[in-house]
This record gives C-alpha cells, structure tokens and sequence, in this order.
C-alpha cells in the first residue's frame, strides 16, 4: 500500500523572538524561539538553513550582524555539536525578526512519544529553561520549519498614500506647496483673500486646492 502524500501545513506569523541558536553536524539550523500563535506568545522549534538564517540576520538589522559575527568567531573555531547559542543569555535580548511575513510549516505530524517520561531531566523538557514547564501528559512541542520570509505587506494606508504621491510628483508638488507658502505670506502681510490667490499665481479653485495640499505633504 503506497504512503499517502504528505501535505505540509503552512502558517503565517509576522513576530519572531529568537531565544537560543542550536547548530549541529547537519546543514541545518535549529532556532528555540517565542512567537504570537491563535493570540498568545508560544515556544516553538523552527528549523532553518543556514542560507535562510543569514536571511533572518540581515533582516534583523544591526542586532543581526552583531549576532552574525559572534556566530563567525564561534564557527572559526573548532566546536562540539550540538553547540547552543544563547543570545538571550548572552546578549541581554532575544534576536527580534519584526515587520516581516514569516511562512513556515510543520514538517511531519508531531504526536508526543510514550517515552517521553523516560528522557532525562537534562535532556528536556526544553520549556524547562524558559521556566514554562508543562504537565508531561499535555505536553505538545511544537516544531516547524523556516519556508519563506518577506517584508510585511501591511503599512500604514495613509503614510504609504503619501509617499506613493510625493513619489509620483516631488518637483510639481515641491513648486505647488512654494505656491501656497506665497499665498500665505501675502495673506500676513495685509492683501485680501482675492488679492493673495493672484499674487501667488492661485486665482483657479482646482491649483489653489492642489497647492494646499502639496503644502500638507511636505509640512
């Protein structure tokens, strides 16, 4: 009888707290970690390559590049596996990856090992180092793995409404707002509302409205 294809499950999350950095003799990477899954903050395994994890450095920023070239001085030197990474630890912080859309996945249905009370306290739980340790009866790890990473697709509407117009428009809208700055200093200095708008080049409702809000856009 064939095995029947396995689909994998695929989640979004858009907040990542890396606690703890494992590497072993593989190509991977395994990331101990807190993320907001259904509305609350969780410990999850998310296992990555290590291509992908240089991605996760650099979009961490500065915070990324200090933690990348701690991992170079630990890689260029001959070290055990596994070897764990504690940057909340070490750093005072956990490595945060925010502002980005993170596509991950469980690679294989996790159900928890009948073994699981046999396991060494040393060994795990995990949880344990985190000081959230659960009832082993309901215990569930939770594992996934890294697919893909983007920029977040979700902006501000209005401030992304702005730049996309002063993009589209800078020099008219620069000379627009100059306009109305005009209009205003005639206005200050004594001239009628009528006077003001001819002074300024601004007699037209439609160029005195448009220079008004060029004015908006580069207040």
């Amino acid at each position: 009888m064939d095995t029947p294809e396995y689909s994998p499950y695929y989640v979004q999350i858009n907040e990542l707290y890396i606690d703890t950095v494992v590497i072993d003799d593989t190509e991977f990477i395994t990331l101990w970690c807190f993320t907001m899954l259904d509305d609350e903050y969780k410990f999850i395994y998310l296992g990555c390559d290590f291509t992908q994890f240089n991605q996760i450095l650099i979009a961490a920023g500065e915070k990324g590049k200090e933690m990348a070239l701690h991992m170079a001085n630990i890689l260029n030197k001959p070290y055990e596996t596994p070897t764990l990474i504690p940057i909340k630890e070490q750093f005072d912080e956990y490595l945060e990856l925010l502002g980005f859309d993170i596509i991950v996945y469980e690679p294989m249905a996790v159900e928890d090992d009948e073994d699981m009370d046999d396991f060494d306290e040393d060994d795990t739980p995990i949880e344990d180092l985190f000081s959230a340790r659960q009832n082993k009866t309901s215990q569930k790890y939770l594992i996934y793995q890294l697919d893909k990473l983007y920029p977040s697709k979700v902006f501000e509407p209005e401030k992304l409404a702005k730049d996309k117009l002063t993009e589209c428009f800078e020099d008219d809208s620069l000379e627009l707002a100059q306009l109305y700055y005009d209009y205003l200093n005639a206005v200050e200095n004594g001239y009628s509302e009528c006077e003001a708008r001819q002074v300024a080049g601004l007699e037209r409702d439609l160029f005195f409205r448009m220079a008004r809000k060029a004015s908006e856009l580069w207040s």
